[in-house]
């Protein structure tokens, strides 16, 4: 397995599945909109400084497709998942909204076999998907007598709905002409701020949030890292290795907030939280070596 590929993705995973105990210690104090254009902005702005930083200035080949597609990923990446998942959240638990983005690899698979046809499939990489969603399904287990009897099918679509948006980003990602990750993103969540703050006006009181420091503190790390700096390794992610492998993150991400909440908080580790820890992994190995493969064959050539 190449190791940056793999640290790429323990990355995404741990900082995305974080971001949960950030959420919690503000969401009772500022909507979700409003967190959402925040989280938007915050990381646009930490990309245009690094992006100011740095030695190497780009110019965007083909400047009108290129921004077209910033415009969809933004909408698909940022601003629909979002709102579907705020939305969503109000009528199902945080389990049950977990294995339904879980869902995110699936849809991913099948959107690449129906809109890259030329792109092969082999049957390892549909067995990756499908026991990465096992081990998720299993880290969840203990709680399936309560998922058919908690939240409504409003909840389902939403999550559902957020889960899709996700998988369509992942293949336009892919198609952005050659720049850095710094640049892309820092494009993208520009335009997922100008979409969500108008919003956030729009349904939300943004003048109305009182924060405390502490809070303020956490809406900073939830923009700087958990929106700026995970997109920009996510990016790089899925231009090393595709959409298939980058949407793994889905599984890591609920898995990461179990084992924080083991060890941040004093969770009790489950035996399904290890053994989900395990298959997960096996699936990222499983997928990460069938696509090392047509380039190790294309250099023999």
């Amino acid at each position: 397995m190449n190791r940056t590929n793999f640290l790429l993705l323990l990355g995404i995973g741990l900082i995305w599945g974080s971001q949960f105990f950030f959420v919690d210690l503000v969401i009772s104090s500022i909507p979700p909109v409003t967190l959402a254009a925040c989280k938007a902005l915050l990381g646009a702005i930490t990309l245009a400084v690094l992006y100011g930083l740095s030695r190497n200035k780009e110019s965007i080949s083909e400047p009108a497709k290129a921004w077209k597609l910033f415009i969809w990923v933004g909408l698909l990446e940022a601003v629909v998942p979002f709102i579907l998942i705020g939305y969503g959240q109000q009528f199902i638990n945080s389990s049950t909204a977990s294995i339904l983005l879980g869902t995110g690899p699936i849809f991913t698979i099948l959107f690449v076999k129906i809109f890259s046809p030329s792109e092969k499939l082999p049957l390892s990489k549909w067995l990756s998907i499908l026991l990465g969603f096992a081990g998720l399904c299993l880290l969840f287990s203990p709680n399936f007598s309560s998922f058919a009897l908690e939240g409504s099918s409003v909840g389902y679509i939403a999550l559902l709905g957020a889960s899709i948006s996700f998988s369509a980003s992942l293949l336009l990602i892919k198609r952005l002409p050659p720049m850095s990750s710094i640049l892309a993103m820092r494009n993208v969540l520009w335009i997922a701020s100008v979409v969500l703050i108008p919003l956030a006006f729009i349904y939300e009181d943004p003048f109305g949030v009182r924060l405390n420091w502490h809070q303020v503190i956490y809406v900073f790390i939830l923009g700087v890292f958990q929106a700026g700096i995970v997109y920009m390794m996510y990016n790089t992610l899925i231009k090393r290795t595709g959409a298939t492998f980058a949407s793994l993150t889905n599984y890591l991400v609920p898995l990461f907030g179990v084992l924080l909440g083991s060890v941040i908080l004093g969770d009790q580790l489950t035996w399904n939280a290890i053994v989900a820890l395990v298959i997960i992994f096996i699936s990222m190995a499983i997928s990460e070596k069938r696509t090392k493969q047509p380039r190790t064959a294309m250099k023999a050539k």
